[in-house]
């Protein structure tokens, strides 16, 4: 027995570290040769982690899988060939995992006469240099990893040279095959068909090449680029016009030609419209910042993310201006808050300066009456939108009138918070359904006396218990 040991539970608790390697350059052709591959050598690995325990038997690796010992016994042979494990013993069967090594892939051997007439072919096609027996392990781990036909693949081979030449490196090569089989292209007929549909693309993206001033070749990369863009709805002509915005990169153009995707512009008339603006509209969007309080540097994102979509609902520049002004002087001061202050007057049909003047200035008016409130109250500083929130509760709301709002702020001078206390008063007569300023002041004096911050003396006069804390069930604490 030994010395030290692990616990089962810990030996359970831990974990089992695979080579990243083994996920790269292994499990591809072990998926392609067989699915149950990279199961046998993951659950090995596992129990490599854990030899002492006595479930680490062939019989019990066969019945955790569910599959037969000769098959799992074949899946060893197989990854002894990749050269992740060595086979110590047949009879009975004993495995020695290896350590995961960067292209160990290409120690697997491949039967001399299989790709015979492959090495002929692509050796054929790729003139310019002589292709070394490593070039060819690649590509035949390529074939048997993504059961690409040889032939197929010498068909590849052939079309990267004529877009790069008879030098054409191996892994050019092989990096084209990939992204073609990744979409399902690896017979004959499906690269003649690919080709075909980008020999069809190609006069096109040749004049899109031009304009953006690349004195080169298409290259596969582009060729997808531009099937993409077709595959987004932009014709020809579209094309052309965002090219000449992008200049000098194929990426650039992608990228605005999403962006138009993005905003729903597909017609050319709708880009040249938004290009001859988006100068105005950048500046738009310094005057809004600056308007709100808030500076960036890049106002691009901004023009997409708000000005476009508001514009889209009507907003010119003036009434967005407009907008921002009253969001700054109502403590709205993010482009969030705009574009909250923005929805709310498209929902409520104010989308033009006029409109929203009219609604600007029954605003102004209604501060100038919140304002007198405050200095009333002695409240030496100017509205904010708390006052505001509160006196719009008063009056559209619960509907008080502004004498008995008035009345309320003169039972509330020299309290604490008056504002607040203002509030507290208003609530207990909208719970008496006091709607009159005589109802209000006929009312008992609920509300005299106390020293600031000292609450609320209460008179009894004629009230039960029972029904002062009815009155004031809103306010946080009553003593009798």
């Amino acid at each position: 027995m030994a010395f030290v040991s692990f616990s089962s539970q810990l030996v359970i608790d831990n974990t089992t570290a695979v080579s990243n390697v083994f996920f790269e350059e292994h499990l591809p052709q072990c998926i392609a040769a067989n699915p149950h591959l990279a199961s046998v050598y993951l659950y090995g690995l596992y129990l490599c982690g854990s030899a002492s325990r006595y479930d680490n038997t062939l019989e019990h690796f066969s019945n955790n899988l569910g599959l037969s010992q000769e098959d799992i016994e074949s899946a060893f042979i197989y990854l002894q060939e990749l050269g992740l494990v060595q086979i110590l013993s047949a009879k009975p069967i004993q495995i020695k995992y290896l350590p995961v090594r960067q292209n160990a892939a290409r120690i697997k051997k491949y039967e001399g006469t299989k790709y015979a007439d492959f090495n002929a072919q692509i050796q054929a096609m790729i003139e310019g240099r002589q292709i070394t027996p490593n070039e060819f392990l690649e590509y035949y781990a390529f074939l048997e990893s993504f059961h690409v036909e040889p032939a197929a693949l010498v068909m590849i081979a052939k079309h990267c040279v004529n877009l790069k030449g008879a030098n054409v490196g191996y892994s050019y090569i092989l990096t084209v095959a990939k992204n073609w089989a990744y979409s399902g292209v690896k017979t004959v007929e499906a690269v003649e068909e690919k080709l075909q549909s980008e020999q069809s693309n190609s006069a096109g993206l040749a004049k899109v090449l031009k304009i953006l001033a690349l004195k080169r070749t298409a290259e596969p990369g582009d060729h997808e680029l531009y099937r993409k863009w077709k595959q987004m709805g932009y014709s020809q002509e579209v094309i052309e016009l965002v090219a000449k915005q992008a200049r000098g990169s194929v990426n650039k153009l992608d990228t605005l030609l999403l962006k138009y995707f993005e905003l729903k512009l597909f017609e050319k008339k709708e880009i040249e419209e938004y290009s001859a603006r988006a100068k105005d509209l950048t500046s738009l969007a310094f005057a809004i910042n600056k308007k709100i309080g808030v500076y960036y540097e890049n106002v691009e994102t901004i023009v997409q993310e708000y000005l476009v979509p508001w514009q889209l609902r009507g907003f010119d520049g003036d009434t967005l201006l407009a907008v921002a002004g009253f969001c700054f002087k109502s403590g709205k001061r993010t482009l969030a808050d705009m574009d909250s202050v923005v929805n709310r007057f498209y929902k409520l049909g104010l989308t033009t300066p006029a409109a929203i003047d009219g609604f600007i200035s029954e605003k102004v008016a209604e501060d100038k009456v919140v304002k007198k409130l405050l200095d009333k109250l002695g409240l030496a500083r100017e509205v904010n939108p708390i006052d505001r929130d509160f006196y719009t509760t008063w009056t559209a709301v619960w509907n008080f009138a502004p004498d008995i709002i008035d009345y309320a702020a003169s039972l509330a001078v020299g309290k604490t918070s008056p504002m607040a206390y203002m509030n507290k008063i208003l609530a207990a007569w909208r719970e008496q359904k006091i709607v009159t300023l005589e109802q209000a002041k006929s009312s008992p004096p609920l509300w005299r006396g106390g020293a600031a911050g000292d609450g609320v003396v209460i008179t009894r006069h004629s009230y039960s218990d029972a029904e002062l804390k009815s009155l004031f069930s809103n306010i946080d604490e009553v003593k009798f």
